[in-house]
């Protein structure tokens, strides 16, 4: 919590008096913060950063955190200053240049979300007059964080039943986190504590179930997927290159196999031709050694009938030397 301070009034002429500045426009728009404001400090940053990063491109949702709350124009110190709230349904550029502070009789609304982190010095007020004022605004929900102990604990969400706050339930699981649902928000608020036995803060959105991360967390999260998605890259373009040269290898490698079996093809054509040549040659020698036998016979018949011949003229010449004899 912080306090808001009200400037000095200048000496006032007649002409001031007709053009009165409003009390709300006078006070301070940058409010002082507790002295042991380091208690809550990075708990704060860490939670509203969420929700800002949650909100920030719907510009009819205005997040703000340890700004001033007009809650009542016509009653000059009607302003609190919670550690965080959300409002719904405005126009935050105009809210966020022009004003002040938010006032909720200028926009019609209050915050429907409001956030208190405890310190030593303002939790008693978080829990007695600022939940009063709370519920007087019509703040639907009113959420404390502790990690101190100044509350008796850590994680408190509530809100707004007939006018009178009523707990959210608290939900605590197996590995001690303790934690509830934000209708409002959609999100659902863990408290989980480290090793060291300190306590923080994570949000979730309800519908997804996916951790929500800081404005900071979020660029630090895309860093690493562009980083990892060019890493991806480099890997597929050199997977690529590898796919290149091995397709070119397959069809180098396909090249020499279609030479091979075209040599083997004219090697099988040449065997096979060759086996008709000497199948032909073979079927000639045969042909040739069939004839030298044929030949052979022929040779060996007229030898013989040569010899019969000459065999039977010895005879007829021994006949007609006999038949001379005998005359």
């Amino acid at each position: 919590m912080t306090t808001a301070k009200t400037k000095s009034l200048a000496t006032s002429s007649p002409t001031d008096a007709a053009e009165e500045i409003p009390w709300y426009e006078l006070i301070n728009d940058a409010p002082e913060p507790p002295e042991d404001a380091m208690q809550q400090a990075s708990l704060i940053l860490h939670v509203m950063s969420i929700l800002w990063g949650r909100y920030h491109t719907d510009r009819t949702v205005l997040v703000s955190e340890q700004t001033n709350v007009i809650y009542d124009s016509d009653v000059p110190g009607s302003v609190v200053v919670p550690d965080g709230y959300v409002v719904f349904g405005v126009d935050t550029d105009t809210i966020e240049m022009y004003r002040r502070s938010y006032r909720i009789d200028e926009w019609g609304v209050p915050p429907a979300f409001v956030l208190e982190v405890a310190s030593e010095s303002t939790a008693s007020r978080d829990l007695n007059e600022k939940r009063a004022l709370y519920a007087q605004m019509g703040v639907q929900e009113y959420w404390r964080l502790d990690r101190h102990g100044y509350y008796g604990e850590p994680l408190v969400g509530e809100r707004l039943v007939g006018g009178k706050y009523e707990r959210f339930e608290l939900h605590t699981e197996a590995d001690g986190d303790v934690w509830s649902h934000s209708e409002v928000l959609g999100v659902d608020f863990y408290w989980r504590e480290d090793d060291d036995g300190i306590g923080y803060c994570l949000l979730r959105d309800s519908e997804t179930e996916e951790w929500l991360k800081t404005p900071g967390e979020e660029i630090v999260a895309r860093q690493e997927a562009e980083a990892y998605a060019r890493e991806a890259e480099v890997h597929a373009r050199e997977a690529e290159v590898h796919a290149r040269e091995a397709e070119e290898r397959a069809r180098g490698v396909e090249v020499h196999a279609r030479e091979a079996e075209e040599r083997a093809r004219e090697a099988e054509e040449r065997a096979q031709q060759e086996l008709y040549a000497r199948q032909e040659a073979e079927a000639r020698a045969r042909e040739a050694e069939e004839r030298a036998r044929e030949a052979e016979e022929r040779e060996q018949q007229e030898l013989y009938a040569r010899q019969e011949a000459e065999a039977r003229n010895q005879e007829l010449q021994a006949e007609l030397e006999r038949l001379r004899r005998q005359e």
